[in-house]
């Protein structure tokens, strides 16, 4: 039965989400176009619940690389794997993730880091 628990324990914190509804200890201002992220380097401390604020300058790439625009997107790679989406020019979105796993993390736009440098080094300590 103790082998049993501690195996749940175990699951439940490897794959519990990072995403939160708690009250953000920080927020953290990010700007999101062609030219990047601004800041592309964040320190955050661990087990403090961020609110990330990220505004779009331009309007991203377009679905297909051809007509219609679907913005940017923030997305924090694994353990994490938090993905705000569409963000077109102009516009903020928000998440509030709790900073549970540290190390050293990427933070991304999986829609144009293949041509652009939209991409970001998130350092939780």
């Amino acid at each position: 039965m103790k082998r049993i628990f501690l195996a749940f324990a175990l699951a439940f914190t490897v794959f519990s989400c990072s995403e939160t509804d708690d009250k953000p200890d920080m927020v953290i201002e990010i700007k999101v176009s062609k030219d990047g992220y601004s800041p592309n380097e964040i320190t955050v401390p661990r087990g403090k619940v961020v609110l990330f604020r990220i505004t779009a300058l331009d309007d991203g790439i377009s679905a297909g690389y051809g007509n219609g625009n679907v913005g940017h997107c923030f997305y924090i790679m694994l353990p994490y794997d938090v993905m705000v989406e569409n963000i077109k020019k102009g516009q903020t979105k928000e998440v509030k993730v709790k900073m549970v796993y540290p190390g050293d993390f990427l933070f991304t736009c999986p829609y144009c880091s293949g041509i652009f440098p939209t991409k970001g080094d998130l350092h939780v300590r």
